[in-house]
């Protein structure tokens, strides 16, 4: 034969125990089947992890885009990629984004803070602490 223990508490007790406890439950976020997590970036070029005063330049609006061709991509850093290693200035920027197809660019120096929006139409540009070109991605 099984005996059991059965504890009295007093009703203030009980409901200064339980009165948290159903709080507590009512704030715990609900299940919501709408929502999807992004997956992670496939590899590192689709990961913007740079940082600053990135200068954004917009293209002339007159300048064809790629965007409507079919097998091609707004942004192609195979054909800029002689440039690297070479002292950056706003001509040399504007030619690397015309050679690559972007319609947007931005400079990225050490230390400057970027956003994390990925554009496939801007051509972004690393520089080194001296200003030199160390290499580029699309986004």
């Amino acid at each position: 034969m099984s005996r059991r223990l059965r504890v009295s508490l007093p009703r203030p007790m009980l409901a200064a125990l339980l009165v948290p406890a159903f709080a507590l439950a009512a704030c715990a976020p609900a299940h919501d089947e709408g929502f999807e997590e992004e997956p992670p970036a496939a590899d590192v070029a689709d990961a913007d992890t740079g940082a600053g005063s990135a200068i954004e330049t917009e293209a002339a609006a007159s300048e064809p885009s790629a965007e409507g061709a079919i097998g091609t991509t707004p942004c192609d850093t195979e054909a800029v990629q002689a440039m690297i290693g070479q002292a950056g200035s706003d001509a040399l920027f504007d030619k690397a984004r015309q050679d690559a197809g972007a319609r947007t660019h931005r400079v990225i120096r050490p230390g400057d803070a970027v956003t994390m929006d990925f554009r496939e139409d801007r051509l972004n540009i690393d520089l080194d602490a001296e200003g030199r070109i160390t290499g580029f991605r699309c986004g």
